[in-house]
């Protein structure tokens, strides 16, 4: 028996001495000290129409499986880790579905140093939500490959209001690497390098999510991108607006572009219902021509409208379960005069899932293990 009560409380004082969690995809300060597991599964049926064909797929899948954990190697060094447990193989590395594997130095309580796999430094409300937390999607976040190797410098106000970030990493384009050659595994070879200049700022209400990124393809040219991130909060209710625009070449500033709006109503403090609506094109004539000068985000000729409703319920009883509902329509129109493809998918969506976490160092401390 006391063999026994001396490994838990071994286990506790790794617990409490290894882990974090990530609220979201730009973390500048030290998290809080847990490990964790959360997964997600969903159920999803669709009424897909293309032309004179209409399908109906439809049936239950797992979202996600991931383990989190980090924390505090001293008063100066911090690590956060997060891992998809059970992911599609990766088409560039085992790194792939490794989200977050980075040490953080903290010299002092104004100026942080990273370096490691972290995600882009890119504004916008929707790309700074942990994926496990979106719920409805447009068709930028899904094709992002965000989490890339880099290093990152930061400087925050004494307030803890702004937080001004530069970072060089991977480019995106490395995940495409087969078209310049290189064998899966070896794309980070490339060269293909991203750069981000990162704003965060609270002002009241209002917060601020802005970025300006250059992101390197495969002719060594650049994808310049700039994201604004607006997001009003209140007590009962919030309204986040993106704004994202991206140019392959000097004349393709108006033509690719997307906005995103996101309404959250907290009916109760358990239930929350939102709207969030979204366009997307990419009307770039550099991109129509090439696959070296391929837009990564979004398919040459492309005009995206998405609609959706939903709601999430996580009862006070279990804060750790989360219940949500999605009904979302998408009008995706290609019309790509160049490769000679015009078509139209229109896409209706019924989503219901449940998320769950394990928090293991409270589920011991609340046992008194």
């Amino acid at each position: 028996m006391k063999t026994k009560l001396l490994t838990k409380r071994l286990f506790l004082v790794a617990a409490l001495f290894f882990a974090c969690q990530a609220n979201s995809q730009v973390i500048f300060s030290p998290v809080f000290t847990q490990i964790r597991l959360e997964a997600r599964a969903d159920f999803d049926q669709y009424t897909i129409e293309q032309g004179n064909s209409t399908s109906h797929p439809y049936g239950f899948h797992g979202k996600y499986f991931n383990f989190l954990v980090g924390g505090d190697l001293n008063d100066k060094f911090s690590y956060f880790f997060r891992q998809r447990i059970i992911a599609q193989n990766g088409s560039v590395s085992f790194f792939d579905n490794t989200d977050f594997l980075y040490l953080t130095y903290h010299p002092n309580k104004n100026w942080m140093f990273r370096l490691g796999k972290d995600a882009l430094a890119v504004g916008g409300f929707e790309y700074d939500a942990a994926p496990i937390d979106v719920l409805f999607s447009t068709n930028y976040w899904d094709n992002f490959y965000c989490f890339q190797l880099g290093g990152a410098a930061a400087y925050k106000s004494d307030n803890e209001k702004h937080m001004i970030l530069a970072q060089v990493a991977n480019s995106p384009y490395v995940h495409y690497g087969a078209n310049l050659g290189y064998n899966p595994g070896q794309e980070w070879r490339s060269g293909l390098l991203a750069y981000s200049l990162f704003w965060s700022g609270k002002m009241g209400h209002f917060n601020t999510l802005y970025s300006v990124n250059m992101f390197e393809r495969f002719d060594h040219k650049f994808m310049n991108y700039i994201a604004l991130g607006n997001k009003l909060i209140y007590d009962r209710w919030d309204l986040y607006v993106d704004l994202i625009h991206h140019a392959l070449d000097v004349d393709d500033w108006g033509k690719n572009f997307a906005g995103i709006a996101c309404f959250n109503f907290h009916l109760t403090k358990d239930f929350n219902i939102y709207g969030k609506v979204s366009y997307e094109q990419n009307k770039s004539e550099v991109d129509l021509l090439s696959n070296n000068e391929l837009d990564c985000l979004i398919p040459a000729g492309s005009t995206i409208a998405k609609y959706g409703i939903g709601f999430e319920y996580n009862p006070s009883f279990c804060k750790d379960v989360r219940v949500h509902g999605v009904l979302s329509y998408c009008d995706n129109k290609m019309d790509n005069s160049y490769a000679n493809t015009n078509w139209e998918t229109k896409t209706i969506n019924v989503n219901l899932g449940i998320t769950w976490h394990m928090n293991i160092h409270r589920m011991f401390m609340e046992r008194g293990m």
